[in-house]
């Protein structure tokens, strides 16, 4: 059986394509950029030079192909128009639907965001909770995967979408900010910390994504994926902080977060028009204030899930690896 990922040269493409080789499975990759891929050293049956966008191309990487991984989007960049996240992350779901009922594809693996239910209130969110976007990112993720099921019912496509939480592991960088901010003294923080920061380990959502491509009863259905532990900020701090040798946290000069978000709304509104990137954005304010703790039992149950790599181990293995890169 041959199996397609798209975003291969990511952090989430190449994670599973690696594993996919590992066990055995004959991968086509859909890349952008072939000397990036080729520099990874995994050995593929075949690499497809393209964009998701393009029909010609997509219609070319799903020859012969069974099953699709579809990870390749736009995620959050500066000075990205609206229009491009569109196109990228909705427009290409067509584009993909199009190409796969042409080549007989029989499942669509497609990755959504857990970021399209917003802050969560209350208790840890599951696939019920409400579909409410804030930026456009989530936006475009919400409309791409609601067009990823609908086009699957239309066209007999199996389609199984994914929300992963946050994502972290070895050769990603985006925790390293707050692996910095654990290590400063005093730590200043904005807010009280007390919102849940539920993350998946990158082997575990791997995982996830095999057995989201060949379980049955997956078809049709979302599915939130995280890891086996709902963290605060403050737990992730105090990890953290023990791991880098300083002990507890210590004192913990905490802001408002309330007035600072209101600042950077402030900044947006007076830099943007002149073209101008703010020194300050809501969104990196709304880190430490928007909770994310999510419930995954539908997909324990339903896909036979099971995350292995709680917080403290997978914060071990980040750190040390970031510090193998001199980034720590």
């Amino acid at each position: 059986m041959k199996v397609l990922v798209t975003g291969a040269t990511g952090f989430i493409g190449q994670a599973l394509t690696r594993k996919l080789l590992e066990r055995g499975e004959s991968v086509v990759v859909l890349v952008r950029d072939e000397e990036k891929f080729a520099a990874l050293g995994l050995d593929v049956d075949s690499v497809v030079r393209g964009d998701i966008t393009d029909l010609a191309a997509v219609e070319r990487a799903t020859r012969g192909v069974s099953i699709v991984y579809a990870i390749a989007g736009t995620f959050r960049e500066p000075g990205l128009s609206d229009e491009r996240y569109r196109k990228v992350n909705v427009e290409s779901v067509r584009t993909m639907h199009e190409a796969a009922k042409r080549n007989g594809v029989k499942r669509i693996v497609h990755c959504s965001t857990c970021g399209i239910h917003g802050s969560i209130d209350g208790t840890p969110a599951d696939e019920t909770h409400p579909v409410r976007p804030v930026g456009i990112y989530e936006q475009t993720k919400a409309d791409g995967e609601r067009l990823a099921l609908e086009l699957g019912a239309e066209n007999g496509i199996e389609v199984t979408a994914l929300r992963p939480t946050p994502v972290y592991g070895p050769g990603d960088t985006r925790l390293l900010k707050l692996f910095k901010l654990a290590s400063r003294r005093p730590i200043v923080m904005i807010g009280d910390g007390t919102p849940g920061y539920h993350l998946v380990y990158i082997e575990d959502l791997t995982d996830a994504f095999i057995l989201a491509g060949t379980s049955p009863a997956a078809n049709g259905e979302a599915f939130l994926i995280g890891g086996p532990e709902i963290p605060s900020l403050n737990d992730i701090l105090h990890t953290l902080a023990s791991m880098n040798g300083h002990g507890d946290v210590g004192n913990v000069i905490r802001i408002p977060a309330k007035p600072v978000w209101l600042a950077g709304w402030l900044c947006e509104a007076m830099c943007r028009p002149l073209g101008v990137d703010p020194p300050l954005h809501r969104r990196r304010v709304e880190f430490f204030m928007n909770n994310r703790a999510y419930n995954i039992e539908k997909a324990k149950t339903v896909l036979g899930y099971s995350p292995k790599v709680g917080i403290e181990d997978g914060l071990r293995r980040t750190a040390e690896w970031y510090r193998v890169q001199g980034l720590l």
